[in-house]
């Protein structure tokens, strides 16, 4: 029955393929090239293995060749839903934020091709590093107290970057990091079991081991990459987002998760802004930080320190500042004086200064900025 199945449907995927490659547009500014270039290339060899498993089904079917054609169909998905669906989408809103990501790009010196930007998110603001493209949602780019979160996505690919010279600096100090959450909880677990602790602690120091090393240290690298080049600003946004969407600051986790606790994340990038010259202000997110955890009733679980004990979290903030430090990222200083760092760091000034009177003055900067970025 497959081999039939498959000498039908093949056909028609590699007639798919035909008709994504048609659907990706010719007439796009110069910024969506790399993306579209990738889009291309994909679905070709996409369709060339396609041929290859049609003529090797001719002659004998396995197991193995229904797991290559479902690898084939999910990485056609994948041009389909989210790479070409961003060229085909495009507008002209699109074009004015992929101009802002560059200038941003600049500011800071990053170190890798800009990504591509979408307003296609369906989660907040995401990125796709194999295919260089950065979703966030809809009207983000109308408005400014968000898009910090910008330089969090785009630290995200130095983690999947090969053979880049520029970048392995970075990668070495994340490594090193890793090192050190492995070994901080490697002791503790010793130390659980010299004390014939509950089984239960133990189980919870792997899990939440696993935790740090598979998923928190990137996102604490992500964090730590957004206050080091952009400052305080990027620190604000973080508290915006925790009150709009965020759960219980203190949450411990008893399975591994994709983030740490917004609380950790705070006293991690409180403390990078220490670090890179901002203490006053630090002091004043710390304030309203500290303010807003009263007002919910927020205290932790004495599991909380076992599993984000400050000094781990600090040992994490070090190592990320020596990363940033030697790819030559554009660290952000209280003298720094860079058009989109100073817009959005003023942002939070005016909200906080006048709450009542931000939106209208965030009209005005937004109208201005996108008709700077149409230029």
């Amino acid at each position: 029955m497959l081999n039939h199945y498959l000498a039908g449907t093949i056909p028609q995927m590699i007639e798919r393929g035909r008709v994504l490659t048609a659907s990706i547009p010719r007439d796009l500014p110069r910024d969506y090239d790399a993306l579209r270039t990738t889009c291309k290339q994909r679905v070709d060899e996409s369709i060339r293995l396609l041929q290859t498993l049609q003529s090797s089904i001719n002659t004998a079917f396995g197991s193995e060749h229904l797991r290559a054609f479902k690898r084939i169909v999910s990485e056609m998905d994948a041009l389909e839903t989210v790479g070409i669906a961003a060229l085909s989408r495009a507008s002209n809103e699109d074009h004015k934020i992929n101009s802002l990501i560059s200038k941003i790009t600049r500011e800071i010196k990053y170190p890798r091709l800009t990504p591509v930007i979408t307003t296609l998110s369906q989660s907040y603001f995401c990125i796709y590093p194999t295919f260089n493209l950065l979703c966030i949602p809809l009207i983000e780019g109308k408005f400014l107290l968000h898009l910090p979160d910008l330089y969090h996505e785009l630290a995200h690919p130095f983690f999947t970057e090969r053979n880049d010279p520029l970048i392995e600096p970075f990668q070495h100090r994340f490594e090193d990091a890793i090192v050190e959450v492995i070994n901080h909880f490697n002791e503790e677990k010793n130390k659980a079991e010299y004390r014939r602790g509950p089984k239960h602690l133990y189980d919870l120091l792997h899990v939440w081991q696993r935790s740090w090393v598979q998923f928190w240290i990137e996102e604490f690298f992500c964090d730590l990459y957004g206050v080091y080049t952009l400052g305080p600003a990027f620190v604000w946004s973080h508290l915006h987002l925790v009150i709009k969407r965020g759960g219980d600051p203190y949450e411990v986790f008893m399975r591994r998760t994709s983030h740490p606790c917004d609380h950790a994340r705070m006293t991690a990038m409180l403390y990078a802004l220490h670090l890179s010259g901002f203490p006053e202000m630090a002091e004043q997110i710390q304030q309203k930080w500290s303010k807003f955890l009263e007002q919910i009733v927020a205290q932790p679980e004495p599991e909380y320190h076992r599993c984000y004990p400050t000094t781990l979290i600090e040992t994490v903030a070090n190592k990320a500042w020596d990363a940033v430090q030697e790819i030559q990222a554009r660290i952000a200083t209280p003298m720094t004086q860079d058009p989109i760092h100073n817009l959005l760091n003023q942002a939070w000034q005016k909200f906080w200064q006048n709450p009542s009177m931000y939106v209208n003055w965030e009209k005005q900067e937004v109208e201005n900025l996108l008709t700077e970025c149409d230029r």
